[in-house]
């Protein structure tokens, strides 16, 4: 017949179990964190009071050695150049770096590493107070490669600075503006063009007053402007006069795109082709004019030298004292009239008008080289 176990041996069983359930946790524990700690693509290092205990093999590929011996016995300072980025000294700055540590119990920075083969690179560290007691101390140690940040960091950087530099550069005014209608940049151009600044100009509305000074035409375009705006994304192309900050009138050409937060604005001066083409405009005018004048006096010249000729003679036949000459002269000096506004003719040189009724006519008076 088998004994039963008495209750203190069965405490001492149950005590037992206990303990190697603990010993079984903490070790399967252990196993977890080396696979992590070995598994990782990030470098993971463990400083014990200044000196590298360990390290993962991604520490080791990292900075180009061989072996972990060969890395755990180099001194950390040759783990970097002499002087970071920012001018200070590795060596102290390091120091600082593990002192914040150890005070906060983390500290993230950025650091200049060097490779096995003297190549300096960038990385991002994570420190991590494991303990901290007197004088000795254990650091976790998180290195991240950024180099390929880095680079996409100069590019976007350089990127902007060629942007900056074409938006500086460009012989049209630029401008953008938020949903709310506060202008967030103005270019150099823009201010060559209108006199304005960014910082005299508080918003849409405040720009609105400044170059449509009349209330009627202000109205017309913030419709325009206002319609366009609800088309996203959609280019529209737009000519209004506007007052410049020195009172000139300019003729300036709009072409603004829609997004969802932002407005860009391309502003061109296109006063001095305005000019040019009302020049052309006027030459095409003054050719017509020319052409049909010329036609009329072409046509007009000969009846009336006949006329004139014939009118002469029946003067001259006519006594003075008689009823007729005086009703005959008066038909003379109107054709003499007549003779002097075909004169006119031949003499326009440029494109003038004047009002006649509803209309407009050529004023001969001011169009021709004599007054």
């Amino acid at each position: 017949m088998t004994r039963k176990p008495t209750y203190e041996e069965l405490k001492q069983r149950i005590i037992e179990l206990e303990k190697n359930l603990e010993k079984y946790a903490v070790q399967n524990c252990d196993e977890k964190y080396r696979i992590l700690f070995e598994k990782s693509k990030d470098a993971i290092l463990i400083i014990e009071n200044g000196r590298f205990v360990d390290c993962n093999q991604s520490t080791i590929d990292m900075l180009g050695y061989k072996t972990k011996t060969e890395l755990i016995q180099t001194h950390p300072s040759d783990l970097s150049p002499d002087h970071q980025a920012d001018g200070q000294d590795s060596f102290s700055k390091a120091k600082k770096m593990m002192d914040l540590a150890l005070k906060n119990g983390s500290h993230r920075f950025e650091w200049d590493h060097m490779r096995a083969n003297g190549e300096v690179f960038p990385v991002e560290v994570l420190l991590t107070k494991v303990s901290h007691q007197g004088d000795n101390w254990v650091i976790h140690t998180i290195w991240r490669d950024i180099t390929h940040r880095r680079q996409m960091e100069k590019a976007r950087q350089k990127e902007k600075e060629t942007l900056i530099t074409i938006l500086e550069s460009t012989p049209h005014g630029i401008t953008l503006i938020d949903t709310h209608g506060k202008y967030l940049y103005v270019n150099p151009y823009f201010t060559k063009i209108t006199g304005y600044t960014l910082t005299e100009i508080a918003d849409r509305e405040d720009w609105f007053v400044k170059v449509y000074p009349d209330k009627n035409y202000r109205k017309k375009i913030f419709e325009i402007w206002s319609h366009d705006s609800k088309h996203q994304g959609q280019g529209k192309t737009r000519e209004f006069k506007i007052k410049c900050k020195n009172g000139q009138s300019k003729h300036i050409e709009f072409r603004t795109t829609f997004l969802k937060d932002l407005k860009i604005s391309v502003l061109t001066d296109v006063t001095s082709r305005r000019k040019s083409e009302e020049l052309i405009r006027e030459k095409d005018r003054l050719q017509g004019v020319l052409e049909l004048s010329g036609a009329v006096c072409h046509e007009m010249n000969q009846p009336l030298m006949s006329i004139q000729g014939y009118f002469d003679l029946i003067l001259m036949d006519t006594p003075k004292d008689d009823l007729l000459y005086s009703r005959i002269n008066k038909i003379h000096v109107q054709i003499n009239r007549v003779a002097n506004i075909t004169k006119k003719l031949m003499e326009i040189s440029r494109y003038e008008t004047k009002s006649y009724l509803k209309e407009k006519i050529v004023d001969l008076a001011k169009a021709t080289t004599t007054q």
